[in-house]
């Protein structure tokens, strides 16, 4: 069911930011009727956006990303940052319980 959701919404996603935020509009309603999941969801908003950046301008690409800060989505950046503390804490938990 999935495959067939995506499919439609990239055929449908135009070469414009108005074209991509339909899209995710579209997916947040499906995940909101529970047609998708919202790991689903975010991981077909995902394809989306990674699609729509390939060929879009400096203006374009603002315009999504301010999108994206207004949606409250978590960028690579931040994720890469909270994997790396993630692992650091770890270190330490490990660290501590080698020294009892």
């Amino acid at each position: 069911m999935i495959e067939d959701i995506k499919k439609a919404l990239l055929i449908g996603v135009g070469t414009t930011a108005i074209a991509l935020e339909k899209a995710v509009e579209q997916v947040d309603k499906l995940v909101s009727r529970g047609k998708l999941t919202v790991a689903e969801g975010k991981k077909l908003t995902e394809e989306l956006i990674q699609r729509k950046n390939k060929d879009i301008s400096a203006e374009e690409r603002e315009t999504l990303e301010a999108l994206l800060l207004e949606m409250n989505v978590a960028q690579r950046q931040d994720i890469d940052e909270l994997e790396l503390k993630v692992q650091e804490l770890e270190r330490k938990l490990s660290d501590k319980s080698t020294e009892v």
